[in-house]
């Protein structure tokens, strides 16, 4: 066992010779423990071969950030970048399963069901349990199993059957938020679809646009809207949070259809009213989308528990990183960007017992004006941006103790229900077939934090939103029972 004095007057140690360093910033380390699966359901047999050296020429010549491996040296984590893919340092980890017959058996789970959906009204169900065909044996599933030397950062899993190709992108949250994972997705599809190399943009091994924001903001400990506690805060909230598990102590994932014909008609009579009121004011679907789910999922709730909500929020197009020729100018990030670069919009708290009561245009607007409010504060933004960089280690806190939280993120912006794989697909009768996105879902390890309470609108279809909520069992069933949505 080492003492104290070894680490102390211990060498530095010097990274490999044959990689590139490339320091973790706080927004990556602050979801250190995270390892998550994207998963894609599309609707073709794909050729895996094609798959894997696709993915692994886009690595290369693109995001060899992706290549990566993660260290922690120095007691610092960094991205080693090889500075050579080969069979031994592979740029991704790529396996597959492959079916020759279709999906549809009574030992699978359904899911064809859920795109062959027509109902005008949302619809909430169990979300199908494809999650071992996503990850392979193999599959790293914590942090510590990424850092054991020479292990790539992205791991691929291809479950084929004749009618679908399953489809996990793996890593630790450390390398990817959801926009990070879409730019490549969007890349790979490009690479597929032939597009030439010179057209498909890429993200420079060095690119390190967080590089300016670690020091602190003077006085600041967290992001606004979260909470530095103290330790008996720390512990009060602890002890809420586990008496809350200890009365509903199963939790369960549901997949939520809204149909776009429901979110439009509902934006239209908001914006409706508003003009007939001479308001300049606006809201926009994903408002709706927000304060229709909030609105009806809490109406079986009357207790005056005040309720926390945060949306995570991408910051790579906002005027806060340093510009390329004038370091006084202030100007989005200028490339693709696969690494974190999300941070949150804390909304000003509701009373849960008010949320039935608040018509579905002030829920709206309430969302609507906390995010123009955040948005218009570049300098805001900027020192939260710093608190999460200087401080990536700190426990802060959704809520205060006794409060409840809810952290709702929204993937649409990343457009993964466009992406196409038809590039990939498997000829049959001398015909390649369209390879169609039908269902996205993510899976997340590595950690012990409760779910509960979180949400993600995952991706849209040419018919409806969908968005995979996190509740207790007695808590769903409450919600059925309120009778507000159709379970099936």
């Amino acid at each position: 066992m080492f003492s104290p004095l070894h680490y102390l007057f211990s060498a530095p140690r010097p990274p490999p010779a044959d990689v590139r360093v490339v320091p973790c910033t706080g927004l990556d380390l602050c979801v250190r423990n995270v390892v998550l699966t994207t998963g894609f359901v599309i609707d073709a047999r794909l050729d895996t071969k094609k798959l894997e050296d696709s993915l692994a020429l886009l690595v290369e010549r693109k995001f060899p950030r992706a290549g990566a491996r993660i260290a922690l040296r120095n007691d610092s984590y960094e991205f080693q970048i090889p500075n050579t893919f080969d069979a031994q340092t592979p740029a991704v980890a790529f396996t597959t399963a492959e079916h020759p017959e279709p999906y549809a058996s009574s030992l699978r789970p359904p899911i064809q069901h859920l795109w062959n959906a027509s109902s005008s009204e949302p619809w909430i169900c169990s979300a199908p349990p494809i999650e071992p065909y996503l990850r392979s044996h193999s599959c790293p599933g914590s942090l510590d199993a990424f850092l054991v030397p020479n292990t790539p950062l992205l791991h691929v899993h291809a479950t084929v059957f004749d009618d679908l190709t399953l489809l996990g992108i793996t890593s630790t949250h450390i390398t990817f938020d959801a926009l990070g994972i879409s730019t490549l997705m969007h890349g790979w599809q490009r690479v597929l679809a032939g597009d030439a190399w010179d057209d498909i943009p890429g993200m420079p091994w060095d690119a390190a646009p967080f590089g300016t924001f670690t020091t602190p903001t003077q006085g600041r400990m967290c992001q606004r809207g979260w909470f530095d506690l103290g330790l008996l805060g720390k512990l009060a909230f602890v002890v809420c949070l586990v008496w809350s598990i200890f009365r509903d102590p199963k939790e369960e994932k549901k997949v939520v259809r809204v149909p776009k014909v429901f979110l439009d008609n509902k934006k239209q009579e908001i914006m409706g009213e508003l003009k007939a009121e001479g308001s300049e004011e606006w809201v926009g679907s994903s408002d709706v989308l927000m304060a229709w789910w909030f609105k009806t999922s809490y109406t079986h709730r009357t207790d005056a528990t005040p309720l926390y909500i945060h949306l995570p929020v991408n910051v790579r197009d906002m005027s806060i990183f340093p510009g390329a020729y004038d370091t006084n100018e202030l100007a989005p990030i200028s490339t693709p960007f696969i690494n974190n670069a999300v941070i949150s919009i804390a909304i000003p708290p509701l009373l849960v017992n008010t949320l039935r009561s608040m018509s579905l245009r002030d829920l709206a607007l309430h969302f609507r004006r906390a995010i123009n409010s955040f948005k218009d504060d570049l300098e805001g933004i900027r020192a939260d941006v710093r608190s999460l960089c200087a401080h990536p280690f700190s426990m802060i806190l959704p809520c205060p103790p006794g409060a409840d939280y809810s952290i709702q993120t929204n993937w649409r912006k990343g457009r993964l229900g466009e992406l196409d794989f038809s590039g990939a697909s498997v000829e049959e009768a001398g015909l390649k077939l369209r390879a169609r996105v039908r269902y996205v879902t993510t899976l997340a390890s590595g950690t012990r934090i409760p779910m509960r309470g979180t949400g993600v609108v995952l991706f849209e279809d040419e018919q409806a939103v969908w968005m995979r909520q996190f509740r207790g069992v007695t808590d769903w069933e409450r919600t059925e029972n309120a009778g507000e949505f159709e379970f099936v």
